[in-house]
């Protein structure tokens, strides 16, 4: 089941973007444009030790693209798996793999000493790790396997998603871009005499024109610059919409925000210091 942004159980902001068909991607924003990591071969390499009719189990799944990693390698090499992906959030079905949502990384639903081996990408640390390694541990049988990557706070990864967090709340304020688009679009639909329509409409225009002023050129600012986009078109053309359709659409406007900016604080809160992930 989705959630909504006022549901606040853990992976609510997770639900609806894996459950939209979204993947994992490991992209950073460059100057140049965006920089994707392909973690594939990192992880065919890890399943392709194991052997035929092998137990794996993916911690934090998500769009179970490290499960379907496993089940690629195994197809290629006439191999069978039984492969088992968890996550929190809501998750879709991955053909050859049984997913499962709703479960916690703190509290496995599986038997001791079931899995031959384990995989996390970028995911465990969301859980109360301590917690959830212990499970982990109870999971695995006696010389299982497990591999990790892991955010850390000192990454790319991190400081770009801090540098967009700062940067998107520098731009959208305190959302009175927002609230004036709803007054404007309510006067529309309230057919409001032109003594209310125009101060709305013009209040509505400057939010944003104030908005675009706080844009700066820095990539960070990329995901801030797409919101003003869209709220510049919506107040250049109010007339072109449908009242009550435009304030729908700025109602799941204002929801995917949220949860944008929530997964984004996540991943910077889950990172872990460089020397718990064995780094310099």
């Amino acid at each position: 089941m989705s959630q909504t942004r006022g549901d606040k159980r853990r992976g609510w902001h997770w639900s609806d973007y894996w459950q939209s068909g979204r993947v994992e991607m490991m992209t950073v924003d460059t100057p140049a444009g965006p920089s994707t990591f392909d973690a594939g071969p990192v992880w065919e390499g890890y399943f392709a030790d194991f052997p035929t009719g092998a137990r794996l189990l993916d911690l934090a799944t998500g769009s179970g693209q490290v499960a379907r990693h496993a089940h690629a390698l195994a197809t290629r090499e006439g191999k069978a798996f039984d492969i088992t992906g968890v996550d929190y959030a809501d998750v879709n079905p991955v053909d050859g793999c049984t997913l499962l949502g709703g479960v916690a990384l703190e509290k496995l639903p599986f038997p001791p000493a079931c899995f031959d081996g384990a995989s996390s990408q970028f995911g465990i640390e969301y859980a109360d790790t301590r917690a959830a390694l212990a499970e982990l541990s109870r999971v695995l049988k006696p010389g299982g396997r497990a591999l990790m990557l892991l955010h850390h706070a000192d990454s790319q990864i991190t400081r770009q998603a801090a540098a967009q967090i700062a940067a998107y709340d520098a731009v959208m304020g305190g959302g009175a871009a927002i609230r004036q688009a709803r007054r404007a679009f309510t006067a529309h639909l309230k057919a409001a005499p032109p003594t209310v329509l125009e101060p709305a409409e013009e209040a509505f225009r400057d939010a944003v024109r104030r908005m675009a002023a706080r844009l700066q050129p820095d990539t960070a600012f990329n995901p801030a610059r797409q919101l003003v986009a869209y709220l510049d078109d919506l107040a250049g053309r109010i007339a072109a919409y449908e009242p009550a359709s435009a304030l729908k659409r700025l109602d799941i406007f204002e929801q995917s925000n949220a949860a944008w900016r929530h997964r984004q604080q996540a991943q910077t809160q889950a990172a872990l210091d460089p020397a718990d992930v064995g780094l310099e």
